[in-house]
């Protein structure tokens, strides 16, 4: 028999289930990435100092990327730092073949779906005019009150003079980020045209994700169609060797994982059926759509303050050079992928032969060479059954596989420091290689052997470890150097008491002109704030 009253309760559940529901999701917010730039104005070969913040989320990749893109969300510049909690502190060096022009900093966690707040910067190229093809006209200014205020103990400062700080109303802010920064007409020209722009880029989940190393994706291509069932090597060019496989799927897309490596290096994709007419294309680079933002104009009148800003990169680059610059780690692994070789011979320790056969058949015992008309192989001693393997081993150079080895033979012995031999079977994937011979030159950069027409060669960045920019001359400085920084104060782990006021002192730089005090807060909800002041510096 039915009971009205089990209705009546049926009907509570499932409104307290759908009112649960909506409070869960009005509650509950997409993660967001705020990132932002040390200054606005940038000049072509200028190093750009990132700092960043993912809220509402934890990271799920230890690696944050950070892009620089143009106003067609095409990627110019790109680096990748490693995750400090939810924070990241990055530089990007400014390539020198940017176009004048605004560009936009954007960012994103590998495996994380997130919105980024875009943030644009300009960049100036001396030898570059902007695009006369640009019709966006400027945004609508906005204005944004705060409870945060900014007190200096003066208005006026001579060059290298003392500066003190204090700040207040943080009461309610979790996290303060403070720069000083030199402006000048530029600096209004950009602030002219990004006052009130607004723009977050979604990143959609991505389910493939690797802390072990870096993800380079690419795709192969035959006759404009996709490469199917293609197996295709990578390697990184340089020390330690390391090497990947991949097999193309039906779309041609092929990935490797290799390891974090510390600095810059290149990726050479080569098709291990040694066929021609492939086309290799990364395609770590996607578009995010167009970015509607105002044109850059660039008159007469700011030519004085571009030539002071090329003559300031000028100087600091000419006696404090990669002074704060330092992102190679000396705890990465430096094995080669194949471990320890059965035989490593350094050929300094032997008599020195005129060309690479006679070091092969003099002083390599385990290594042949074998000449069949127009065919030359080097063969390995497979050690465990005492005899040569029929086919040829992989040649390596450098960490990148050689297949020209002829050409090998005819090349200087003495660009060679040593060369390691692995006597079996290697597997790597599922491809089996009759033994390694690996050369090494004294500058791992392959001597005078150059890459075949089937290699594809891709520039990659070195991963960034989280670090803060800290000017390269600490408060006190003595130095009789020419100091022309334009940015002359940065800190980002501001530390307030308890009535919300902060404290701190800095160094002025040699550089004359008006300078704005910077502070960004954010607050236990999440929301940004951005006030500032100005200071003279004068003679």
């Amino acid at each position: 028999m039915f009971n009205p009253l089990s209705g009546k309760m049926i009907k509570k559940i499932i409104i307290s289930f759908f009112v649960a529901f909506n409070l869960a999701s009005l509650t509950a917010q997409d993660a967001v990435i705020k990132l932002w730039a040390d200054q606005q104005v940038f000049i072509t070969g200028e190093d750009m100092w990132v700092d960043g913040i993912l809220q509402h989320a934890s990271p799920i990749s230890k690696t944050m990327h950070v892009q620089l893109l143009d106003r067609n969300g095409n990627k110019k510049a790109e680096t990748i730092v490693l995750m400090n909690g939810n924070q990241f502190n990055a530089f990007i060096s400014l390539p020198s073949n940017l176009a004048s022009d605004y560009y936009f900093l954007d960012g994103y966690n590998e495996g994380l779906k997130s919105k980024t707040s875009v943030y644009p910067v300009m960049i100036i190229n001396p030898k570059s005019a902007p695009s006369l093809g640009c019709s966006v006209s400027p945004n609508k200014p906005t204005t944004v009150s705060s409870q945060i205020n900014i007190y200096s103990d003066k208005e006026t400062y001579q060059p290298r003079a003392d500066v003190k700080l204090t700040l207040s109303g943080f009461t309610n802010i979790s996290k303060g980020y403070v720069s000083v920064v030199r402006n000048d007409q530029l600096s209004k020209v950009y602030e002219e045209a990004s006052n009130g722009f607004n723009l977050e880029t979604s990143h959609h989940e991505n389910t493939q994700v690797d802390d072990e190393g870096k993800v380079f994706t690419a795709t192969v291509s035959k006759n404009g169609k996709p490469a199917v069932s293609v197996p295709v090597l990578a390697s990184l060019k340089g020390s330690p060797a390391v090497l990947s496989i991949s097999n193309s799927n039906e779309q041609g897309e092929l990935r490797f994982l290799f390891p974090f490596k510390y600095d810059a290096s290149e990726i050479i994709l080569h098709p291990l059926n040694n066929e021609k007419g492939f086309s290799f294309e990364s395609t770590s680079s996607k578009p995010v759509g167009t970015i509607n933002f105002p044109c850059l104009k660039l008159d007469e009148k700011l030519k004085e303050d571009i030539e002071a800003r090329m003559m300031h990169l000028n100087v600091g680059k000419q006696f404090y050079a990669d002074m704060n610059r330092v992102i190679k780690s000396n705890e990465i692994d430096t094995t080669d992928f194949y471990g320890k070789p059965d035989a490593r011979y350094y050929l300094d320790d032997y008599v020195r032969f005129p060309n690479m056969e006679e070091v092969l058949a003099e002083i390599i015992s385990e290594v042949r060479v074998k000449k069949e008309k127009d065919l030359v192989m080097l063969q390995v001693l497979n050690i465990p059954f005492k005899f040569f393997f029929n086919n040829e081993g992989l040649i390596l150079v450098d960490g990148v596989p050689y297949f020209n080895t002829k050409e090998l033979l005819e090349s200087d012995p003495l660009m060679i420091k040593s060369i390691d031999v692995v006597n079996r079977k290697y597997i790597l994937g599922d491809h089996e290689f009759d033994g390694i011979v690996h050369f090494k030159t004294y500058r791992n950069d392959m001597g005078s052997m150059r890459l075949s027409d089937l290699d594809k060669s891709f520039s990659i960045n070195g991963l960034q470890k989280n670090t803060f920019l800290k000017p390269a001359f600490a408060v006190g400085n003595t130095s009789k150097m020419p100091d022309m920084r334009n940015i002359v104060f940065k800190k980002n782990d501001i530390q307030s008491d308890f009535r919300g006021s902060a404290t701190m002192e800095f160094k002025l730089s040699d550089a004359i002109g008006n300078y704005s005090i910077i502070l960004r807060g954010i607050d236990k909800e999440g929301n940004s704030t951005v006030v500032s002041k100005n200071i003279v510096v004068a003679k």
